[in-house]
């Protein structure tokens, strides 16, 4: 059992506000995943109907009173959902870079089939003349031609009709050299640069993320592709580090706009003159050109905002389930109570169940709430000892039952400090009239208090 004690009030309406935060953050991480991924075509419908239906299931605990699992989960699934498309991203950046050098090197056997062609004296099919206009078959009948043309033959000249028609079917059954077959026979080592294919494929990650970012660089990336000079090694170092400059702030820009998109719909669900303003100005931001630093500016003014819409919001409710939970206990709350409350700093309630005594309730309960059992008497009265500590235990019940009461209903009344019932005096407040406490409380003038 305690006295006097400061407690900390956390409400539901507080908690839920915190939930639909990490909601509001979880909806903004969403739509930069599919925003990213549709454009890419990295995501479909069925990745997209998964990843709703989790943001659902966090809706689902929230009306289901789910807190804590809520503030657990949420987080968890928005580093999932970024973890996720930077592996969609890696993937689908090291496709898009294999197939790019798997045409280089198509392109390359066939100009080297073309030139051995040439020098034997035959004719070169056009596929093989022009490898970057034709398609993928066209070019392997081309280079099925050419090979066939450059197979060396074992058969005379003077051969008849029937020995060729022998020969074809004694050659059935044998493989035929295809386009994989000699792109395989290039050694890479020979035309390629490893370095120059992680280049190529850190700026298709770049691509993907930012494609108007990465267009800057493009110019380069062929320039460096096709250099063979020995300066080659240099241009490939210089160049990923640029491309690495521009990922890190891209990152940092799509991450800076998730969070200023979860601040934009967190603040249009309160109505304020202030939560009007600050929306106006992400507004203005948003439909046009920001830097990174321009969107961590108005991400700091949009929090500050909305802490304090929160905390002002937070305070009221803090007062009215203090007061709402001890007018359910027994303790005389009237209207007014709760501008006196701010005006005055505190209020006091008077019991219905102990005549003469009530409780004292002081403090901003945005820091923490003092409560007290005070009793009303004038300073000449003789203290009665035994009647103090009876009607602090009994205070001392009611808390509890408050305690219980916050916490069923989702909020939840912490003690930061408390002194043993007994410990010290219980204060007094001069004697007025049962009539006049409640009207002193509303008028706003707090009673006078002496000490005994």
């Amino acid at each position: 059992m305690s006295g006097p004690k400061v407690v900390r009030v956390i409400t539901r309406e507080e908690i839920i506000a915190i939930c639909q935060g990490h909601i509001a953050a979880l909806v903004a991480a969403f739509e930069q995943w599919q925003r990213v991924g549709k454009r890419n075509e990295i995501v479909d419908a069925e990745d997209i109907r998964l990843a709703q239906s989790r943001i659902s299931a966090m809706g689902d605990l929230l009306a289901m009173d789910k807190f804590a699992e809520l503030q657990k989960q949420a987080p968890l699934e928005i580093a999932f959902l970024k973890a996720d498309m930077e592996t969609r991203i890696e993937r689908a950046a090291e496709k898009t870079a294999r197939d790019r050098n798997e045409g280089k090197r198509r392109l390359r056997a066939a100009n080297s089939l073309a030139m051995a062609l040439s020098e034997k004296g035959f004719a070169v099919p056009p596929a093989l003349s022009n490898p970057g206009s034709c398609s993928q078959d066209e070019l392997q009948a081309a280079v099925t031609q050419g090979f066939a043309l450059l197979a060396p033959s074992s058969l005379p000249s003077e051969i008849t009709d029937r020995q060729r028609e022998l020969a074809a079917k004694l050659g059935e059954g044998e493989a035929h050299p295809t386009l994989a077959d000699w792109l395989a026979t290039q050694h890479p080592s020979a035309v390629e640069d490893p370095r120059l294919a992680d280049l190529e494929r850190r700026y298709e990650e770049l691509r993907a993320l930012d494609p108007e970012r990465a267009s800057k660089l493009s110019d380069r990336v062929e320039k460096v592709s096709s250099d063979r000079s020995s300066r080659r090694s240099l241009l490939i170092d210089s160049l990923a580090l640029d491309i690495a400059a521009e990922r890190r702030t891209a990152t940092d820009e799509a991450d800076a706009l998730v969070k200023l998109r979860a601040m934009e719909a967190q603040l249009k669900n309160i109505q304020t003159p202030a939560s009007a303003s600050q929306l106006a100005k992400i507004n203005n931001l948003l439909n046009g050109s920001s830097t990174v630093a321009e969107l961590s500016n108005m991400i700091a003014t949009a929090t500050a905002t909305l802490q304090t819409i929160i905390q002002e919001r937070a305070e009221q409710d803090r007062r009215s389930a203090i007061l709402a939970g001890l007018s359910e206990l027994g303790y005389e709350v009237i209207e007014g109570m709760q501008t006196a409350w701010v005006e005055n700093g505190r209020v006091v309630l008077k019991s219905n169940k102990r005549p003469g005594y009530g409780v004292e309730i002081g403090g901003n309960p945005n820091s923490g709430i003092q409560l007290r059992t005070v009793g009303f008497a004038a300073s000449a009265d003789p203290r009665d000892a035994i009647a103090d500590i009876s009607a602090e235990t009994e205070f001392c019940g009611d808390f509890s039952v408050l305690q219980a009461k916050l916490a069923a209903s989702g909020g939840e009344l912490v003690v930061v400090k408390a002194l043993g019932v007994g410990t010290t005096a219980v204060k007094r407040i001069s004697a007025v009239p049962e009539n006049e406490i409640s009207d002193t409380n509303a008028r706003g003038t707090a009673p006078t208090v002496r000490r005994s």
